[in-house]
């Protein structure tokens, strides 16, 4: 009895997890397409060298030191690049 149980235990378990299997394959299957990424244009320099704004020499560990408590500023850029996971499908 207890092998029979067994037995019909692990056909059920066989059965479950085919089942979900080809039911997630179907869900995946039609689920929608993912959006395609944007083109990013190249950029294009649009002013001489000599306009475009100066960046200040990186401060030495002896300047830092030298400054006391003057606080460093880190310039921030806006770039705003989110990766995006697509797929090919089956």
């Amino acid at each position: 009895m207890q092998k029979l149980s067994k037995t019909i235990m692990h056909l059920w378990i066989s059965a479950v997890s085919l089942g979900a299997f080809v039911f997630s394959w179907a869900l995946l299957v039609h689920s929608p397409k993912p959006a395609p990424l944007a083109v990013l244009k190249p950029l294009i320099a649009q002013s001489a060298p000599s306009d475009q704004a100066r960046l200040e020499p990186i401060p030495t560990l002896n300047d830092l030191l030298k400054s006391g408590s003057r606080p460093v500023q880190i310039p921030q850029t806006s770039t705003t690049v989110r990766p995006r996971l697509r797929t090919r499908g089956s």
